[in-house]
């Protein structure tokens, strides 16, 4: 087929003609659908026809899950994103396709069994996701689309089973821990923290007389999970809406400010069947470009309907605040009026016994208001402290050996999970690093169990892999922290007060003051007046680095 002039007109069985060329000779004739949709548009029609027409075979043909995966790769080919043979219509349809043959792609990797299997099941989610009988005008394609997702589940299906009967393969054990992410609710990598569920129990409980909470640790101690299963630690009584105060977007104006807060609280009402109208937005904006104590007015007319709405259900309102200490940063940069908002928490905390106030961060509100002068224990005089630190032995040893409940994790680790533990001292964090660094250098090792030295080796890993976590530990201490924190890496045994002032010269208030913030930030711990280096990995990062 050649094309040597502009035809003003659609050409009559020109689809036809595009498919009986591209049954001779597929690559060219797919460079001519391509200049047909570039240089003559109005033929692009019957290009567009021709090339979902050789999509739709090429994936009829796929009936085997490794035929399957080369389907998104394939389906490029025809329909390539930069031109426009893809009508916006199809993109849906044939997105989720491509989707679930990327998740086919995945399930043939070299990655674990546990890992395929989870890549079988999203690549049967994506196609759950497509609704064939409206994904294209014409009916007669619908019922072919139904027919491959019918296929391809079919194939899915197959896989899985195969993938079920098969035994661990050396050199592909599963890896199930994830180090750095925050969990989601039901994880069971989420172990231990029943003495926070108690504490935090207990506190809410306590009705008028309740405090404000202050959910306190160092960063990757697992404050965001914690947060992440409330709803189930607490039960139906209580109704938690949790704020990422990281989200730049949100401090754009008070009015999107408090927006914000009213959309979380309707949406989690909504999801546990409590019916309330949305706030009306465009109002409080409008309110806001007045001035911010008006938009507070109208924030408050609509919460006092949710009150209503949570004495009818008996239910408690618990509004969470995540990495609360960039209130502090955008009140410095003149993006939030912080005092108007504390003003705000105070009343709820006085006058509205139906919803409660968590905040969560690496601070204490005693840190905080060293830059904005706002004094914020002012604003909660009753706080309760809930500290997120390390995990005990036992609940360490869950993680390291049943991150599921179906993990070989004695047969993998033996000893050396007791290794794990001493090395990371419990830290949820570094016990996941760690433990993934094993499981990462079994598979490339082709071993099925970790030996003696690899502890050692791992942690030399995982301290040059995950620098930037230590480095952020290190560069948020002064100088007389650091000098502490070098002191007690240096000592094989636990010291006293005396020996570290003995060995870095400073003055006692000022290395006093420094252990007390070492040891609330758990770098490092005392126990019977001596202290030591938390973490030992800890130790090994600040030998190399410090």
């Amino acid at each position: 087929m050649h094309w040597d002039e502009r035809v003003y007109v659609p050409l009559p069985f020109l689809k036809r003609a595009l498919l009986l060329a591209y049954s001779e000779q597929p690559q060219e004739t797919l460079e001519e659908i391509a200049f047909i949709a570039a240089e003559r548009p109005l033929q692009l029609r019957a290009a567009r026809n021709a090339a979902l027409e050789i999509a739709i075979q090429d994936m009829e043909g796929r009936l085997a899950i490794t035929q399957i995966a080369g389907a998104a790769h394939r389906l490029n080919e025809i329909l390539p994103p930069e031109t426009k043979l893809s009508d916006p219509r199809w993109g849906s349809a044939l997105g989720k396709l491509g989707n679930a043959s990327r998740e086919a792609m995945r399930s043939l990797q070299p990655i674990g069994r546990q890992a395929r299997l989870k890549a079988i099941d999203r690549m049967v989610e994506e196609l759950h996701k497509i609704r064939p009988n409206f994904a294209f005008r014409d009916q007669s394609i619908n019922g072919r689309v139904r027919h491959i997702i019918e296929g391809w589940e079919a194939a899915a299906q197959a896989e899985r089973e195969r993938l079920e009967q098969l035994g661990q393969d050396i050199g592909h054990i599963d890896n199930p821990y994830k180090p750095g992410q925050v969990l989601e609710p039901h994880d069971s990598l989420f172990v231990g923290r029943r003495d926070l569920a108690l504490q935090l129990e207990y506190a809410l409980n306590k009705g008028s007389r309740r405090p404000t909470l202050l959910l306190q640790g160092e960063r990757r101690m697992g404050k965001t999970s914690t947060l992440r299963q409330l709803a189930y630690v607490l039960g139906a009584s209580y109704i938690p809406v949790i704020y990422n105060l990281q989200n730049p977007q949100i401090y754009a104006r008070t009015a999107i400010f408090l927006g914000t807060i009213a959309d979380g609280i309707h949406d989690e009402l909504i999801q546990r069947g409590i019916k309330i109208e949305r706030m009306a937005f465009e109002r409080i904006r409008s309110s806001g470009a007045i001035n911010d104590p008006m938009a507070y007015s109208f924030f408050e007319r609509w919460l006092r309907k949710v009150e209503s709405l949570l004495e009818e259900g008996d239910c408690t309102l618990l509004l969470a605040f995540d990495e609360f200490e960039k209130l502090d940063e955008n009140a410095q940069k003149g993006d939030l009026d912080l005092p108007l908002f504390l003003d705000w928490c105070r009343g709820v905390i006085q006058y509205r016994p139906r919803i409660a106030l968590l905040f969560s961060g690496v601070h204490t509100f005693g840190d905080m208001g060293r830059k904005t002068g706002i004094n914020w224990s002012n604003y909660f005089v009753n706080v309760q402290t809930l500290k997120v630190s390390f995990l005990n032995p036992d609940e360490a040893r869950q993680l390291i050996l049943h991150p599921r409940t179906d993990y070989p994790g004695e047969k993998i680790f033996g000893l050396a999970a007791e290794q794990v533990i001493q090395q990371t001292n419990g830290h949820p964090f570094l016990v996941q690093a760690l433990c993934s660094q094993l499981i990462d250098d079994l598979n490339v090792d082709k071993a099925e169990q970790v030996e003696n030295g690899s502890v050692a080796r791992a942690i030399e890993q995982l301290v040059e892999a995950w620098d930037g976590y230590f480095d952020d530990l290190w560069k948020r201490c002064d100088g007389v922290e650091r000098a502490c924190l070098v002191y007690l890496c240096d000592q094989q045994q636990a010291v006293d007060h005396d020996d570290i002032e003995g060995g870095i010269k400073r003055e006692k208030k000022d290395i006093g003051r420094a252990l007390r913030m070492l040891v609330r930030r758990d770098l490092i711990v005392m126990e019977l007046g001596a202290y030591r280096i938390a973490a030992p990995i800890l130790r090994l990062w600040v030998q190399h680095n410090a």
